[in-house]
């Protein structure tokens, strides 16, 4: 136990404190804007599709085809994947590493139910667009609405982050021409991946 009044290595080396104040400052900052996003992901996962029935049925007097389906499971699955991605981010923002191990193994694996739910999706749209262009119906909109989402969120988690609309940072590094940065889960799988070849 140390002597009250030996002062710690922050206390003694002021220059070291004020990093130390400014880090932690930094990493609140971080965590009260990233916390929602694991808690609107979640939401989302029922919400989109809902939101999807509602404006193809209710609102375009609309039916709800193969298509329509298959686009709305793989949105959802993908906006698991975004739940888990963002909830390993703010559980490591308050020092909870076991998180990320635990979770990053299994969000690998799902890399692949996430390609073919989208690619069976694509391929269902596709049959409908064919079957029903040059009419573009409630359920064929709905269903290439759903597919680009899809597909934008694969790409957001899987590669690089897409969103950089809501931090102003972000937006301004794009505009910068440094491009998009890699994503959060695409780093924790690199590094596991880069853990489990050592073993």
């Amino acid at each position: 136990m140390p002597n009250n009044s030996t002062p710690s290595s922050s206390e003694s080396d002021p220059k070291r404190r004020v990093i130390t104040t400014t880090d932690s400052e930094r990493r609140d900052k971080l965590l009260k804007r990233l916390k929602p996003y694991w808690m609107m992901e979640g939401a989302n996962v029922f919400f989109m599709p809902f939101f999807a029935w509602f404006l193809i049925t209710v609102v375009a007097k609309g039916q709800i085809t193969v298509a329509v389906i298959a686009a709305m499971l793989a949105t959802s699955f993908l906006l698991v994947v975004g739940t888990f991605a963002w909830k390993m981010v703010v559980d490591g923002l308050e020092g909870n590493s076991t998180s990320e191990e635990q979770w990053t193994p299994w969000l690998d694996l799902a890399r692949w139910p996430a390609i073919l739910l989208t690619t069976l999706a694509l391929i269902a749209t596709v049959i409908e667009a064919i079957s029903t262009l040059p009419r573009f119906s409630a359920s064929l909109i709905g269903a290439s609405l759903l597919c680009l989402l899809a597909v934008l969120e694969f790409v957001n988690y899987y590669h690089v982050q897409l969103q950089h609309f809501d931090h102003a940072d972000d937006f301004q590094r794009l505009l910068s021409g440094k491009g998009f940065r890699q994503s959060h889960l695409s780093k924790s799988i690199r590094a596991y991946r880069q853990r489990v070849r050592k073993v």
